[in-house]
């Protein structure tokens, strides 16, 4: 979403109150609706799925279109920086959250300055990698000692068992067409300690090779928790382009302690004008399960955009999963209004037509 108006104002007034000389805020809002009408020609389905109902008019709450409008007012005051946040929506009513509080002092930082580690999430943010930064939601000093290493001390503010204490660095760094980065954290917490606990460990690394012909990204985090077990993972992800069509090729290996969950996929793009074709495999090493094969095609001129989409799951099983059939025409208004149709089909279960209109900001 972006915002359709932002304030910034010095000595304005918040609460009736006014703020310093030297105070900034900067008001955004945002928002989002997405009605749509469902019929179901399957009819009612014994699994309980969004497409029980044969007719349904409803909004989208997708976790990746919400509908609702909220506000931010990001306020700075010299080295002090924080947020206030007002969201509304049908689901959760209307919620504040006041976050992201920092002071920043030349190279030393302290307050809500976020998790360090970043390795767990380097090769893709939906992939579960090893790693767990307690270091999100809790309240750290953070200290860049020299140019690439940075270190930080803090607490774990969802810890209830007792105090804890999180201890990380990081060192990152780039030489020609590599940027690498290697970090480790700590954790320790005082009733582990009078229970003899070991402390939980994260070490990470990893490093993205660009050059014109590819990218090639590399992972690689070990974990120990209070037990003393022991973990590793890694990933390794390439991208080239080749006579105008990109190829993508991985690895993943989520856990070296668990058997059978190697994942390797690969899949090609090529946009001819407006037209674009895929295609993708995805091979897990689950004996008779869990590969899946893709196909799409893609058309956009002007206004109008249209897709077309299968997927096969359980590609390698005795009786592989009904094909997925899904298709869709959408057309963008100059208002910004967006009209769209789907339809997806899958064997018995799935038969659905889908009329809506979106618009956000």
């Amino acid at each position: 979403m972006k915002a359709i108006f932002a304030v910034t104002a010095l000595a304005a007034a918040i609460s009736g109150q006014a703020l310093a000389a030297d105070t900034e805020t900067t008001t955004t809002f945002s928002g989002a609706l997405d009605a749509r009408v469902i019929y179901n020609m399957a009819g009612a389905t014994e699994v309980l799925t969004p497409l029980d109902s044969t007719f349904d008019v409803d909004l989208n709450d997708d976790d990746d279109f919400l509908y609702g409008i909220s506000m931010e007012v990001a306020v700075t005051n010299g080295p002090f920086s924080g947020s206030l946040g007002i969201e509304s929506d049908e689901d959760t009513g209307v919620t504040a959250t006041l976050g992201d509080l920092v002071v920043t002092d030349g190279n030393l930082s302290f307050g809500q300055v976020g998790g360090l580690m970043s390795t767990d999430e380097y090769i893709d943010a939906s992939v579960t990698m090893a790693g767990d930064d307690d270091m999100e939601d809790g309240i750290a000093f953070r200290y860049v000692a020299a140019e690439g290493v940075t270190v930080q001390l803090g607490g774990d503010e969802a810890n209830t068992t007792g105090t804890s204490i999180i201890a990380s660095a990081q060192y990152a760094g780039a030489a020609g067409s590599l940027a690498y980065v290697v970090e480790g954290q700590m954790k320790a917490s005082a009733l582990g300690s009078e229970l003899g606990l070991d402390a939980p460990m994260f070490v990470g690394a990893a490093a993205t090779y660009s050059a014109d012909i590819a990218t090639v990204m590399a992972a690689l985090n070990y974990t120990s928790d209070i037990n003393g077990a022991t973990d590793t993972d890694y990933a390794v992800n390439a991208t080239t382009t080749v006579a105008g069509a990109t190829l993508t090729v991985g690895y993943l290996e989520p856990s070296t302690e668990t058997t059978d969950d190697e994942e390797m996929f690969g899949g090609v793009s090529y946009a001819i004008d407006v037209i674009t074709l895929s295609a993708g495999y995805k091979m897990t090493t689950l004996a008779d399960a869990g590969d899946e094969v893709t196909a799409g095609l893609g058309y956009s001129a002007g206004l109008m955009a249209y897709s077309a989409d299968v997927t096969l799951g359980e590609f390698d099983a005795a009786t592989a999963s009904d094909a997925l059939i899904e298709l869709n025409a959408t057309y963008s208004a100059a208002s910004g209004v967006s009209y769209y149709g789907d339809y997806a089909m899958q064997g018995d279960a799935t038969n659905s037509v889908t009329l809506g209109a979106k618009y956000s900001f």
